[in-house]
């Protein structure tokens, strides 16, 4: 919950700016959001209405201010914090203070490239079946390689690549799962929300939706730490099962 409170209140404008200042792609927060969640045309138009501007001229960039800056920054890092923490009760590693902001901000900037990266790539490549298939792996593999580098960024160091890779692997699994159970359900729920509650009904689903991603950032991470406690080894596993096939 309070992951998600953090993304819809914090990140969320944060992401929303960034995309909106970008000479690359300007107002392709409505975009990531989109891609992340799977939605269909119908929902994907609902969050495209969601995240457009109403009346008012001037543009993104004339709105910056340096407190507004400074306070979009620290929505964004205050989900690596967030983050961050997770990690450390987790791997019962002691809190960092500030010593701990470098690697949020390293952190954050992975996520940034991820977001930007993987939306990218989507435009291009799901016009057909076959680039849809790619662009899924694609992501996995992306989402895989945040989760590992940056959770050994966010305990700075302080675990070795193999203590980390479990909970990297559970977290991708779970937001795979969370991807395709987007797709399913929550383009249905995004076009029904918004006959039914005009706007607001859409940022209904998309807490939801927010909620499931804290449990699966939350419960990879868990899952992580208690295999590694465990002394569980899907290798050892598969070895031991191919030596006893072999018998």
């Amino acid at each position: 919950m309070t992951l998600a409170a953090l993304i819809l209140m914090l990140f969320f404008p944060f992401i929303i700016t960034l995309a909106a200042v970008s000479p690359l792609r300007p107002g392709g927060a409505a975009e990531i959001i989109i891609r992340r969640m799977g939605l269909n045309h119908d929902a994907a138009m609902a969050v495209e209405r969601l995240f457009t501007p109403h009346g008012g001229g001037g543009s993104a960039q004339s709105g910056w201010t340096v407190l507004g800056a400074v306070w979009l920054t620290l929505g964004g890092l205050s989900l690596a914090g967030a983050v961050q923490s997770v990690y450390l009760r987790v791997f019962r590693l002691p809190a960092f203070g500030l010593h701990g902001v470098p690697a949020q901000v390293a952190w954050l900037a992975g996520l940034i490239v991820f977001l930007a990266g993987t939306t990218a790539t989507g435009a291009v490549l799901t016009g057909t079946v076959v680039g849809q298939v790619c662009q899924g792996l694609i992501v996995i593999a992306a989402m895989g390689l945040l989760f590992w580098i940056g959770t050994r960024v966010l305990v700075r160091g302080r675990l070795g690549w193999r203590e980390i890779l479990p909970a990297a692997v559970f977290t991708t699994i779970g937001l795979t799962g969370l991807g395709v159970v987007s797709r399913l359900l929550f383009s249905a729920s995004i076009v029904e929300n918004e006959r039914n509650y005009g706007e607001i009904g859409v940022v209904f689903t998309l807490l939801s939706w927010l909620i499931g991603l804290g449990v699966v950032l939350t419960g990879g991470a868990t899952v992580g730490g208690w295999y590694n406690e465990q002394g569980l080894s899907v290798l050892r596993a598969f070895r031991r099962r191919a030596r006893s096939s072999s018998e």
